[in-house]
């Protein structure tokens, strides 16, 4: 069994892996923070709904924009 079983990988922010003792460790240049596979589920939920919450106000931003334009 591989030792690491790589789960996300840019080469300019970082990686995510998980290790066989179940471990999910998160590099981001430099920062390494390391959840057990529940604790990062919900850590992956909450940034995923910061994701959705910031794109929303980035189209909130672009409509407000195409509007002020339009008078």
């Amino acid at each position: 069994m591989n030792e690491h079983m790589f789960l996300a990988k840019d080469d300019k922010i970082g990686y995510v892996n998980r290790c066989i003792h179940g471990v999910v460790h998160i590099n981001c240049r430099g920062v390494s923070v390391h959840f057990t596979e529940a604790a990062f589920l919900k850590f992956a939920s909450m940034i995923k709904e910061a994701f959705s919450r910031l794109l929303d106000l980035h189209l909130s931003d672009f409509i407000d924009k195409e509007k002020e334009e339009e008078l």
